[in-house]
């Protein structure tokens, strides 16, 4: 029998269940609750700090583009005097050479030949020239105004009151050289005078000053134009980019090229915003924000509603800006709900799983305990409290894995996205390394191959000049023989044959040069037969063949007809001809060149063979670097192989390697697209 507490601790027991039932629904309720409070928090915040992230992101690009243009500007003047001085450091060093070299002759001679020396140089897109003045203001040369020639302007003032070319002399004479800003009339406008800046330089064997000059206006504009070239290339983000208007709504800058030039002063949205009139008045008041329905969205070509920063530069009454659109941000923000969203639930699931596993456990335990406490009511009420704690103790576990198991991950985050960061980094800088380094050993190679041509060039000019002098005279004093003569004539073709051929070679390096760019398509790509093709070249080639007892063999299997380009396969397998004729053959008995031609799952397979001397190890690693060369002593400069790697991995989108072949010998196997596809070509 149990007694009255016994029946009234087992009828608790047995609804000890349900009160577990209730107070789990009331917890579920609670935590569901505040789950939800919470993830209204969290989408808030996410709304929030993605406007100012994206409103932050525009206003830094647009301030990068206005500081630019203000350090551009900053630097204008002072770029031009550097550019104006260098120039009039030329002319001197013309005008001291001709002295130099002339002294035979008579001064008025000799003002005569530097005079027409400096006449017809032009620079800055044709309007800067050299002009020259005696120090007591006598115009000497001006090409611009001959009629002012053997003038004197020691007296001549410009639209300021300045006495311009007193100025100059006192600089020139006083200080070796300097600077000086003026107005002068332009040359395609002889009417007007414009402020200008110049430079002049004493040139003490006639008492002259050499100068020129360059107009402010002009180099202004060519900075602008510049500038507005560089801020339309400007892309960030998904379709992020720079726009700039003048005060008077003439868009300088668009994504949309169609807009560019045009005055858009009276654009009006559909919620009828003056947009233009609106961006000017921003930049009147330094910067600011300004929402709007944009004209043309760059990734889908339609308005769109967007927010801008506009930022004013005032010295050229631009408005420069860029946008953001707002529903791109609520597609940022949409994500993230998702993603909160989706976390939540998960977490919500998990906490209702657990809360019933255990509200059932209780259940059925409870059970146990009211058909069994008759018997066993003190073991098993022990055996509860002991289970009971068991649990606690079980739970208070899980929660403290299930804390440091987030904490574990939230760390491993922070690690993994630091790496990534520094990994970027490095990237960035290895990559700008890279270039730098093929620029520069770009530039040394190309100074290097040219300087030895235009050293003949210049030694030869100054042969036949020497020479003809010297006839001159001799044909003066009437003193000439015909030996004499016949000796000059010998002189001046041999120096002449030697300038034709250092021009020649100066034009096939520069060439070569040229073929190395790959900006710029070739010709449309055309559909062909590529066997035809290359059987057309075999015969164009037979004489030169012939004359190096070579032999050229083809091999096709089926026809294959391609879509690409047919100079640029020309030209990478002529470049590989001369290259084997070049360099392959000296010890060759029966020298054999082969070309196979075939077709693999929509590509062209061109393999060329020859059984010449092979190629070292050096060679092979080598063979594509710009300037490497085995026979730098015959002429050889190295273009060939870098020319035939970008003509064929830029230019015809495909790949060469090199391939031992089975005997003696070099090989390559060309690989390019049958079907060039133009959307994929790039400009690099």
């Amino acid at each position: 029998m149990l007694n009255k507490d016994e029946i009234n601790i087992l009828r608790t027991v047995k609804l000890a269940p349900l009160f577990i039932l209730v107070l789990s629904l009331i917890a579920i309720v609670s935590i569901f609750k505040n789950s939800n409070n919470h993830f209204n928090r969290e989408v808030d915040r996410i709304r929030a700090d993605s406007i100012l992230e994206r409103t932050m992101l525009i206003k830094n690009e647009v301030l990068k583009v206005h500081d630019l243009i203000k350090s551009e500007k900053a630097q204008s003047i002072k770029k031009i005097k550097t550019k104006l001085q260098e120039r009039v450091h030329e002319a001197h060093t013309i005008a001291s050479s001709i002295y130099r070299n002339n002294q035979d002759k008579s001064p008025q001679k000799i003002k005569l030949l530097i005079s027409d020396a400096l006449r017809d140089i032009r620079f800055n897109k044709g309007r800067g020239y050299f002009f020259i003045y005696q120090t007591d203001g006598l115009s000497v040369m001006h090409p611009i105004l001959p009629h002012l020639q053997n003038t004197p302007l020691w007296d001549f003032k410009d639209i300021k009151g300045s006495y311009v070319i007193r100025d100059l002399s006192s600089i020139a004479t006083s200080q070796g050289e300097g600077f000086l800003r003026w107005w002068w009339k332009k040359p395609a406008d002889i009417k007007t005078e414009y402020e200008k800046i110049g430079y002049s330089k004493y040139f003490s064997p006639f008492n002259w000053f050499i100068g020129t000059g360059d107009y402010v206006v002009d180099y202004e504009n060519e900075l602008k134009k510049e500038i507005l070239e560089r801020i339309s290339r400007v892309e960030y983000g998904n379709d992020g980019y720079i726009f700039v208007v003048n005060k008077a709504g003439v868009i300088l800058s668009h994504v949309a090229q169609e807009h560019v030039g045009k005055n858009r002063l009276d654009l009006v949205d559909g919620n009828g915003v003056f947009i233009t009139q609106e961006i000017i008045k921003a930049a009147d008041n330094g910067e600011g924000y300004l929402t709007y329905i944009g004209s043309t969205k760059p990734n889908t070509g339609l308005p769109a509603q967007k927010t801008s920063f506009i930022k004013g530069f005032k010295d050229w009454h631009w408005a420069i800006g860029s946008g953001a659109y707002l529903d791109d941000i609520e597609n940022v923000i949409l994500a993230k709900k998702q993603a909160l969203n989706k976390k939540n639930h998960q977490e919500l699931i998990q906490a209702l799983a657990i809360g019933a596993t255990i509200s059932l456990l209780l259940f059925f335990i409870s059970i146990a305990f009211a058909n069994n406490i008759k018997n066993r009511f003190q073991r098993y009420n022990a055996k509860v409290t002991e289970k009971t704690q068991q649990l606690n103790e079980l739970n208070l576990s899980l929660e403290d894995k299930v804390i440091d198991r987030t904490q574990a991950l939230a760390a491993s985050n922070k690690e993994l996205e630091l790496a990534l960061l520094n990994l970027k980094n490095t990237q960035e800088k290895l990559i700008a390394s890279e270039k730098m380094a093929s620029m520069v050993s770009l530039v040394t190679g190309v100074a290097h191959e040219l300087n030895t041509p235009l050293g003949i060039m210049v030694t030869s000019i100054s042969q036949i000049e020497n020479e003809i002098e010297k006839l001159f005279i001799k044909i003066k004093s009437q003193k000439i023989t015909r030996s004499e003569l016949l000796r000059s004539e010998k002189t001046c073709r041999l120096g002449v044959e030697l300038l034709n051929g250092s021009l020649n070679k100066s034009i096939r390096l520069i060439n070569n040069f040229k073929s190395l760019s790959t900006y710029g398509e070739p010709e449309q790509a055309k559909k062909f037969s590529a066997n035809k093709l290359i059987q057309t070249l075999s015969d164009s080639y037979q004489s030169v063949l012939k004359s190096h007892n070579t032999q050229l063999t083809l091999a096709f299997k089926d026809e294959v007809m391609v879509m690409s380009y047919k100079d640029v396969i020309i030209d990478v397998l002529t470049q590989l001809i001369e290259n084997s004729l070049t360099h392959a053959f000296n010890d060759t008995d029966s020298p054999r060149i082969t070309i196979q031609v075939s077709a693999n799952n929509d590509q062209l397979i061109i393999d060329y063979f020859d059984n010449g001397l092979g190629l070292s190890y050096e060679a092979k690693d080598k063979m594509f670097d710009l300037f490497y060369t085995t026979k730098r002593n015959s002429n050889c400069t190295g273009l060939g192989m870098p020319i035939v790697y970008n003509q064929v991995t830029q230019k015809l989108q495909g790949s060469i390697k090199y391939t031992q072949p089975s005997q003696q010998g070099t090989g390559f196997t060309i690989t390019m697209p049958m079907l060039y596809q133009t959307e994929a070509y790039q400009l690099i």
